[in-house]
């Protein structure tokens, strides 16, 4: 099995719930090392008005499976480096630069996002290519390394690929795993599926629902529209069970990121899209009620074509399978939330971890479950020749970035 090494520590973002999730949603074994096995503290960087840099807000923490002294380099496949400000730390840190050294002049495959490529300098790297947080062009440029103007492509050097941040993650990944598997290399940040995707937020939607279903789309290369009752910057959140302080017998709701959605739900014309995701939250309580969102989820019922919920977004669902008086669909969800609605609905509840799937239809539970959502959703689109890319080798996608690997990497398990 493959092996994924994700080093961080206190400090790092939601790139590390994107890394973290997809290389399990890919079956990879996957470790997390920091400074110290114990929980994280993960936090989101929000631009806000009159601010001119960046307010701090708390993320779900995230367990360190292991401390940097207890890790073995050689034991792994690959490595991702999740940016923050962690990097800022973990990088005076022996143990961690001796780490990184070994997957860079192992030659294994290397991706770092945001400040994540501080890290590398440290590890000694000299002489590449490096793209990153703007913040970190001097140190780049100090440490003689070439900076990177990216607008949103990954720069790949050697083994190292490294791309900006969080509007990103899908080229930071898609390029990753292409480099794992010496396959052909799309750095681009553009779509390249003939497919649209649909995705419908509202205010208090989950950030963590929308940001991985949103960027686990664009990494398909799915032209993704989201859409909402209104088209303006959206309040996202972030439900931490229990709270911050681990005294709440539910979930304590704080920020998220702040969204802008492509088109007003009036704009929509369901017809011209293949398939639907909706994060859950608390947006679907709204959403629930919302007669052009009721219509749009029908027409997708009514024509057989993919649609992914999770937590809270099947009430949406069930609103719209009642009015259509169909009954019996298995359905998952969160459950002291929504599971009484299901059974309302006449539909099966069905307590599981896992992505149920009843024809056209999957549902999953909620946060932990971003891989088994996500892969049930993207087996579904394959599955029914959704997922129609254009090929690798028309000039549009030459021009957009693709580079060649003329190499297999042997590390890697094939699968």
């Amino acid at each position: 099995m493959t092996r994924i090494l994700i080093i961080t520590g206190d400090g790092s973002t939601p790139d590390l719930d994107y890394g973290v999730f997809r290389m399990r949603e890919e079956g990879f074994d996957v470790t997390i090392a920091a400074p110290k096995k114990k929980r994280l503290h993960v936090v989101i960087h929000q631009q806000e008005p009159g601010w001119d840099t960046y307010v701090e807000r708390p993320w779900y923490a995230m367990d360190a499976d292991a401390s940097f002294d207890e890790i073995d380099p050689s034991s792994f496949d690959g490595l991702l480096l999740p940016g923050g400000r962690a990097p800022e730390h973990i990088r005076n840190i022996d143990r961690c630069v001796e780490i990184v050294k070994h997957f860079v002049d192992s030659d294994k495959p290397i991706g770092a996002i945001c400040r994540g490529p501080l890290v590398l300098l440290e590890a000694g790297v000299r002489g590449r290519r490096l793209t990153g947080n703007s913040l970190i062009k001097p140190r780049v440029a100090m440490r003689g390394c070439t900076y990177v103007e990216s607008r949103g492509e990954a720069v790949v050097d050697g083994n190292i690929a490294t791309v900006n941040g969080r509007p990103y993650y899908h080229v930071w990944i898609r390029t990753f795993l292409s480099m794992l598997r010496g396959t052909v290399v799309y750095t681009g940040k553009e779509a390249f599926n003939s497919a649209r995707i649909l995705m419908i937020i509202e205010e208090s939607t989950s950030s963590g629902h929308h940001d991985y279903a949103y960027f686990r789309m664009l990494e398909e290369g799915y032209d993704v529209t989201v859409a909402a009752p209104v088209k303006k910057p959206l309040r996202t959140v972030v439900h931490m069970p229990f709270g911050l302080d681990g005294t709440w017998d539910t979930f304590q709701e704080l920020p998220g990121f702040i969204i802008e959605p492509d088109a007003a739900l009036a704009e929509i014309d369901p017809s011209a899209f293949a398939a639907l995701a909706i994060p859950g939250g608390r947006g679907p309580e709204h959403l629930r009620v919302d007669q052009r969102c009721l219509d749009i989820v029908r027409h997708f019922i009514q024509t057989d074509k993919p649609m992914a919920f999770i937590c809270h977004s099947p009430q949406i669902l069930t609103e719209a399978l009642a009015s259509l008086g169909i009954k019996g669909k298995r359905l998952t969800a969160i459950h002291h939330s929504v599971k009484a609605d299901v059974i309302a609905a006449g539909c099966i509840w069905v307590q599981t971890r896992e992505a149920v799937v009843d024809g056209n239809i999957v549902t999953t539970g909620r946060r932990p479950d971003y891989d088994v959502w996500m892969r049930a959703f993207v087996n579904m689109l394959n599955e029914r020749g959704i997922n129609k890319a254009k090929t690798a080798d028309s000039s549009p996608f030459l021009q957009a970035g693709f580079l060649r690997e003329t190499e297999s990497r042997e590390s890697v398990a094939k699968h």
